[in-house]
């Protein structure tokens, strides 16, 4: 009677994880985050080994049949997966799994993942530098310092067969690898590191990553990209005309806003999700069953 139990409590407790996986869908899309393409995972919270995520356009989502579970270890499909759940019968060639199974699987700590093409962020990863211009340029993106590495596709298709296509995509599990290295300031060190020395990397020509230890942290960083590229660009822009420098946050500014203030709050969380269902444009199955 006691294992009943106990199965039941890990179905909620999965069932709401889902939920609130959906609704990170749906809050990145209204505050257009995510378009018709991008993708926001979560670590199973019954099962370290295994993540969810949907290779359906965010405004799509809506129920437990639009996600798929995958294995971290090799980016496989679950054979059998959560209940409710799609079965993967055959991988699709743009798939990009890999971006959120490989994080998982090389740093053990983070528990959400958020990929975007959003495209005030594309233009930061179009220098030829290992680093992002991108810079911690207000108080709500303090996370953002260091600098931003970039990873560029093009660096690592040498080991891929020469037939492959150079479409920038991360669907192999090499080159999603290679970008959750990109994440380590010491990518070939020994032991475990259980979280990412950056907090988001850019992909030249593709847009950009970020990681954080809950659902809604992920998505706060991810909205605060997009926000703080706008902020910067604005500002370059009107520094071109006058003689004055932008002063980004210090260092230490950085470091304190990311350890004080640089994750959402229940109500900034409540805020983002009534916006996105006043809209009228979501439907969360799980919610509406009162998880």
């Amino acid at each position: 009677m006691l294992i009943i139990v106990v199965e039941f409590l890990e179905m909620d407790d999965i069932d709401a994880t889902l939920s609130r996986l959906i609704t990170g869908f749906h809050i990145l899309h209204q505050q257009r985050i995510f378009d018709e393409h991008g993708h926001v995972s979560v670590r199973n919270p019954a099962d370290s080994s295994t993540f969810f995520t949907s290779n359906v356009p965010a405004l799509l989502v809506s129920s437990k049949s639009d996600l798929n579970q995958w294995n971290v270890s090799d980016g496989t499909p679950v054979l059998n997966p959560y209940v409710g759940c799609r079965v993967v019968q055959a991988i699709p060639h743009d798939s990009e799994h890999y971006i959120h199974g490989s994080m998982y699987n090389l740093y053990p700590g983070v528990q959400s993942v958020v990929h975007s093409q959003n495209l005030s962020t594309i233009v930061y990863g179009l220098c030829n530098s290992v680093g992002s211009m991108l810079q911690p340029s207000y108080h709500m993106a303090g996370f953002l310092a260091p600098q931003c590495p970039i990873f560029d596709a093009a660096r690592h298709y040498s080991a891929l067969p020469p037939t492959y296509p150079r479409n920038l995509l991360i669907n192999h599990k090499y080159l999603g690898d290679a970008l959750a290295r990109a994440f380590s300031s010491s990518p070939e060190g020994d032991g475990i590191v259980m979280l990412p020395n950056y907090a988001t990397v850019f992909q030249r020509g593709h847009g950009f990553v970020t990681w954080a230890t809950g659902i809604e942290e992920a998505v706060y960083r991810a909205i605060h990209v997009q926000r703080n590229a706008d902020i910067q660009t604005i500002a370059m822009g009107q520094r071109d005309n006058t003689a004055l420098e932008i002063v980004y946050l210090s260092e230490r500014e950085a470091k304190d806003c990311q350890e004080t203030i640089n994750r959402p709050s229940r109500l900034t969380w409540s805020s983002w999700l009534a916006q996105a269902e006043r809209s009228g444009l979501y439907d969360n199955e799980l919610r509406g069953r009162g998880i």
